[in-house]
């Protein structure tokens, strides 16, 4: 096993016990809730990282979407499966080898996990991949505005990989050869980058 995987499922495994407390989902939803007015009218949503599934909780009372979580956590895809009974399918994989076929879902999402992607570009390849034509791949990802405090978080956070700047979020996508892509600050720590599938 990659050893960043290791890290972070080690990480993510013990963090499952209190993931879910208050102050750390107020902080949490800042991430993700600009998100869900931009998906609601869609069929069919993944949600690549999905934690402990508080995203697909909220959406789930907002949509009649069909949903769907992976985590590479076990403890964290228990917690999710737990919460989202009839609600979502939840299982455990891995975002640089989705279990998922290709065109399947309307949209690709993943809120403040793709730091922890140790091939970000694989990971997104992936995320593109299980897109539909016309679907959206949709990243929220920390971002503090100085590259020393990126670096800082890098070293300190267990399983951190990398925290991108907006153009190097627009740069993968671009890559990617994703189409329209937008960025914007979802609160004052995140930026949002949607590209769509062409």
């Amino acid at each position: 096993m990659n050893k960043k995987l290791k890290e972070n499922k080690v990480f993510f495994d013990a963090w499952s016990k209190s993931y879910d407390y208050p102050l750390f989902q107020f902080w949490m939803r800042k991430f993700y809730r600009p998100l869900l007015k931009d998906i609601l009218d869609h069929h069919s949503i993944l949600d690549v990282s999905c934690g402990s599934g508080e995203f697909l909780r909220e959406l789930s009372e907002k949509t009649a979407a069909k949903l769907h979580g992976m985590d590479f956590s076990e403890k964290m895809v228990k917690l999710a499966s737990r919460k989202l009974y009839g609600k979502a399918e939840i299982i455990q994989g891995d975002v640089h080898q989705l279990p998922y076929g290709d065109n399947t879902f309307d949209d690709v999402v993943s809120t403040e996990a793709f730091h922890h992607y140790y091939d970000q570009r694989k990971a997104l390849h992936e995320m593109k991949r299980v897109a539909k034509k016309g679907g959206k791949v949709i990243i929220a990802d920390i971002n503090f505005f100085m590259r020393f405090i990126h670096r800082l978080f890098e070293h300190l956070e267990p399983g951190c990989v990398k925290i991108n700047s907006p153009q190097e979020m627009k740069n993968f996508f671009l890559t990617e050869g994703l189409v329209n892509i937008t960025q914007k600050r979802s609160f004052l720590f995140s930026v949002i980058t949607t590209g769509v599938k062409p």
